[in-house]
C-alpha cells in the first residue's frame, strides 16, 4: 500500500512540474532508493550499479525492455540516460544516507526533459547562449547510442532561438527570422509528442485493441503506470494537435492534400541545419572521426561545421506510413553509412583499430598518404579520402588485418530520416504550388543518394523501413549512387495535376490536334490562292436580311464559347508546364467556377430548345441526308475555292447536316463525358474516399484529358469555319447581330 501511494505521488509530482530546459529538479517525492549491485546487495561507487537491479527494486525492468523502442539492436538508452540530470547516475559515500540509500538532494529523477533527449539524437537547445554545434557532432558513434540522427540526419535542431541569432553560418542569415522551432518556441517539450503509450495521464491517446471502440475508456491505475511503464513511445502526428482543414483555405482540394501530403511535406521543404548524405567509417580524418560529406555544406578546408556555409537542402519526397497508419507524401534524407565489419557475423570493427590503420600518432600513416596523396601536396583533401579503388581498398584491409582483425569488409546501409523536428514559422512553409504541379516537379527530380561509394560497394536499405522509395537507383558518372525518377515512377502512383503525363491521350490528341490545325491552315491558303481567280466576279448580292438567331441563343453561344475559351486555358495551365500568368489555385478555381457556368447554362439552353421545339435545329431530317452530306461535303472541298453558291440547307434548319452531326456527336456524346470525368476529378479531390474507390485517377483524368484535345480540335476548325462564308466575317456578324443574308439565287455574277 505505502509503495502504491509512494509512486503515485511520484507520477502526479512528474505530471505536475514544470518544463525545464536545463536539468532536472530535486524530486521531493519519489522515494528513498539503495543503489544496488547485481546481486542486489548495497553499494557505495557508481562503478558497481547495477540499473537493472536499482531500478528494478520498483519497477518491471524486463516489462520495459520489452516494451521499448530504446534498447539493442535498435538502440542502448538506459533509464539512467532518460529519466536523471545530466543522463548520470552519481554514487559517492557522501550522497549516502547512514542506510546506504541517495540524499534527498542526489535525487534528481522525473520526466525525460530536452537536455535528456539531445544526449543521443542532436541539437535541442534552450533559450540561452547562440545555436551552435559542438565539435563532437561529427565524431564516430560512441558506445552509449549517440548518433546525432536528428542534426545529421534531419537537418534539424530544436531550438526557440531565431535564426539569424545562432552562430552557424547561414546562407542568408539576416534575413531568417524564423525560430529553429515554433514548437519549442512555444515550450512544447519532447515528452508532449513522445510519451509512454500506457501514460494514464494523457487522455488524448488511443489505447484499445477493441475495433468497434473509437476510444478505451479503461486506464491503467497510476501505480500500475509507474510499475510498468510502456516505452513504446507514441509518435504524436501533427493532426493530433492541429486541424490542417481549418489553416489552408488557399489551397484547392484541401481534402486530397492533406490525404495524400504529409504536414512536413510543406513545412520542412529546406531544412536550414547541416544535413548528411554520406557517414563514410571506412577512412579516418585527422580529427579521428569519419568522413562526412553534407548535402548542404560548403566548407573549405579548416572550416568548421559553424564557420562552413550552410545552405537550405530539398529534401527526397517519398510514400511513408505515418504515425496514424496513413500513407502519406513525406521529406525525408537518406543517409549512407559505410564501416568496416569483420568474420562471419559481421560485427563492427572497433573504431580504434580503424584508427590505428590510418593514423600514426598526429598524422597519417607512411603507406596511407603514398597511396591516398595524389597530387603530393603533404595533405589528404576531401577527394582524396576515400576507398574508390582496388588499390587503396587493398592496403586498408591489408593494415586492418594486420591489427588482427578477421576477414575485414565494408558495408554499407542506407537509411530515409523522415523529417519530422526542427519546423520553422509558417512563413518558411513551401506555397509554390509549381514545386510538385509542374514539369520541374519534386516528385521527378533525380535524387543524389551518396556521391561515391567506398569499396564500390552499394549500399543496402535497413530492414524494418516504412519508406518506400519510388524509381531506380542507379550510378552516377563520378561513381555515386541516385535515385532516377520520371512521371511513372511518382510515390504511391499518385496522379499529379501538371505533372503526371497521360503519355497515350497525349499523343494521340496532340496528332488529332495537328490534322485539324494543318488541314484548315491548307485550305485557308488554298481559298487566298484561287481568290485570285475571283477577283474580277462580283459576289452574289444579298436580297436583304433574316433574323435567324434569337437573342436568347446568341447569349447561349457567347456564353458557352467563352466559357470552353476559359476552360481549355485554365486545363492547360493544370496541366502543362510552369510559366503562366495565372498561378495553379487561381487556375483551378477558374477551372471548377466556369465550368458550373458551362453546365448551368447547358441545362437552360437545353430546356429552351426543348420548350420552343428549336432542337429540332439539331436533328437532321432523314429525307435526302446523304445527298445533302455528298453536296455540302463537294462544296468544302471544291466549290468553295470556285465562288460556287452554297448549298441549301433542309426546309426550317439553320444548321447543314455536317454541323448537326457535329453538333450531335458534340451535344450528346464530348460534352456530357467531360462533364461527368470532370466531376469525378473534382469529386475525387473533394472527397479523397472518391478517388480510392476509382483506384485514384489514371482512368479518369486520361479520359478528360482526351475530351479536352477534342474540344480544342472542334474550336479550331469551328473558328475556321466561321469564316467560309460571303465575308470573311458573315458569320461572326450573323451571330452578334441575329441578323443572316438572303441571297438572290436569281441575279446572275456580275463582272466589275
Amino acid at each position: 500500500m505505502n509503495r502504491s501511494i509512494s509512486l503515485t505521488l511520484a507520477l502526479l509530482a512528474a505530471l505536475a512540474a514544470p518544463p525545464a530546459r536545463a536539468q532536472q529538479g530535486v524530486n521531493p517525492i519519489h522515494p528513498l532508493f539503495a543503489p544496488l549491485d547485481a546481486a542486489g546487495k548495497k553499494v557505495k561507487a557508481t562503478a558497481d550499479v547495477s540499473l537493472d537491479a536499482t531500478c528494478g527494486a520498483c519497477h518491471d525492468v524486463a516489462y520495459v525492455a520489452a516494451h521499448s523502442g530504446h534498447v539493442p539492436p535498435r538502440a542502448k538508452a538506459t533509464c539512467v540516460q532518460c529519466h536523471l540530470a545530466g543522463g548520470k547516475l552519481e554514487v559517492r559515500p557522501e550522497l549516502l544516507d547512514a542506510e546506504g540509500r541517495l540524499k534527498r538532494e542526489s535525487i534528481r529523477i522525473g520526466t525525460p526533459r530536452p537536455s535528456n533527449c539531445t544526449a543521443c539524437h542532436g541539437l535541442i537547445t534552450g533559450a540561452d547562449g547562440p545555436v551552435e554545434l559542438p565539435a563532437e557532432a561529427e565524431a564516430a558513434p560512441t558506445p552509449d547510442g549517440r548518433t546525432w540522427s536528428l542534426t545529421l540526419g534531419e537537418g534539424a535542431v530544436v531550438s526557440p532561438q531565431r535564426m539569424s541569432d545562432s552562430f552557424l553560418n547561414l546562407e542568408g542569415k539576416a534575413g531568417l527570422s524564423s525560430p529553429w522551432d515554433v514548437h519549442a518556441a512555444k515550450l512544447v517539450d519532447c515528452v508532449a509528442c513522445h510519451y509512454a503509450s500506457n501514460n494514464p495521464g494523457r487522455t488524448d491517446a488511443r489505447r484499445t485493441t477493441l475495433k468497434y471502440l473509437t476510444d478505451d475508456p479503461r486506464r491503467l491505475s497510476t501505480a500500475e503506470f509507474l510499475v510498468r511503464p510502456d516505452h513504446r513511445l507514441a509518435e504524436e502526428s501533427c493532426r493530433g494537435c492541429h486541424d490542417p482543414m481549418k489553416a489552408h483555405e488557399f489551397l484547392p482540394y484541401r481534402s486530397r492534400h492533406m490525404t495524400v501530403l504529409s504536414c512536413q511535406a510543406c513545412h520542412l521543404a529546406s531544412p536550414e541545419a547541416p544535413a548528411a548524405e554520406l557517414i563514410d567509417g571506412t577512412v579516418v580524418t585527422l580529427a579521428g572521426t569519419p568522413a562526412i560529406r553534407y548535402r548542404n555544406l560548403d566548407r573549405r578546408p579548416g572550416d568548421t561545421l559553424n564557420t562552413a556555409t550552410v545552405r537550405p537542402f530539398e529534401p527526397l519526397l517519398v510514400e511513408r506510413v505515418e504515425a496514424d497508419g496513413v500513407r502519406r507524401l513525406a521529406p525525408v534524407n537518406p543517409v549512407s553509412r559505410y564501416r568496416w565489419v569483420s568474420g562471419p557475423d559481421r560485427a563492427e570493427v572497433p573504431w580504434s583499430l580503424v584508427t590505428s590503420a590510418f593514423l600514426d600518432g598526429s598524422g597519417y600513416a607512411p603507406a596511407i598518404m603514398e597511396h591516398f596523396d595524389a597530387n603530393h601536396d603533404g595533405r589528404l583533401d576531401e577527394q582524396e579520402l576515400r576507398l574508390d579503388s582496388r588499390l587503396k581498398t587493398a592496403l586498408v584491409t591489408d593494415r586492418l588485418r594486420a591489427l588482427g582483425v578477421v576477414e575485414p569488409t565494408i558495408e554499407g546501409t542506407v537509411r530515409a530520416y523522415p523529417l519530422a523536428h526542427g519546423v520553422p514559422s509558417r512563413e518558411r512553409a513551401l506555397k509554390d504550388c509549381d514545386a510538385c504541379h509542374s514539369a520541374s516537379s519534386r516528385l521527378s527530380r533525380n535524387y543524389l543518394v551518396a556521391s561515391y561509394l567506398p569499396g564500390g560497394q552499394p549500399p543496402r536499405p535497413v530492414e524494418r523501413s516504412r519508406v518506400e522509395l519510388a524509381g531506380v537507383l542507379a550510378p552516377t558518372p563520378g561513381g555515386g549512387l541516385a535515385l532516377q525518377r520520371g512521371p511513372e515512377d511518382t510515390p504511391g502512383g499518385l496522379h499529379v495535376l501538371g505533372y503526371t503525363r497521360q503519355g497515350l491521350t497525349n499523343t494521340l490528341g496532340f496528332y488529332l490536334f495537328l490534322a485539324v490545325f494543318l488541314g484548315v491552315a491548307a485550305h485557308g491558303l488554298l481559298r487566298l490562292l484561287t481568290q485570285r481567280r475571283r477577283a474580277g466576279l462580283a459576289p452574289h448580292a444579298p436580297a436583304g436580311k433574316s433574323y435567324v438567331f434569337g437573342r436568347y441563343e446568341r447569349l447561349w453561344h457567347w456564353t458557352m464559347a467563352f466559357s470552353g475559351i476559359v476552360l481549355i486555358s485554365t486545363g492547360l495551365r493544370i496541366h502543362a508546364p510552369s510559366g503562366w500568368l495565372l498561378g495553379l489555385p487561381r487556375a483551378v478555381s477558374l477551372h471548377n467556377a466556369f465550368a458550373v457556368v458551362l453546365m448551368v447554362n447547358a441545362f437552360l439552353a437545353l430546356f429552351y430548345h426543348l420548350a420552343t421545339k428549336a432542337i429540332r435545329n439539331f436533328i437532321p431530317h432523314p429525307h435526302g441526308l446523304l445527298g445533302r452530306m455528298l453536296e455540302h461535303m463537294a462544296y468544302q472541298s471544291r466549290g468553295i475555292f470556285y465562288g460556287g453558291p452554297h448549298p441549301e440547307n433542309a426546309p426550317g434548319h439553320k444548321l447543314n447536316p455536317l454541323q448537326q452531326l457535329t453538333y450531335l456527336a458534340l451535344l450528346n456524346v464530348l460534352f456530357p463525358l467531360q462533364i461527368a470525368t470532370g466531376l469525378l476529378i473534382w469529386a475525387a479531390g473533394t472527397w479523397p474516399d472518391v478517388a480510392t474507390a476509382l483506384g485514384g485517377l489514371h482512368v479518369v483524368a486520361p479520359l478528360h484529358n482526351a475530351g479536352s484535345w477534342l474540344f480544342l480540335s472542334f474550336f479550331v476548325l469551328h473558328v475556321y469555319l466561321v469564316t467560309t462564308g460571303r465575308t470573311p466575317t458573315e458569320h461572326l456578324e450573323s451571330m452578334i447581330t441575329g441578323y443572316q443574308p438572303v441571297e438572290d439565287d436569281g441575279a446572275a455574277p456580275e463582272r466589275s
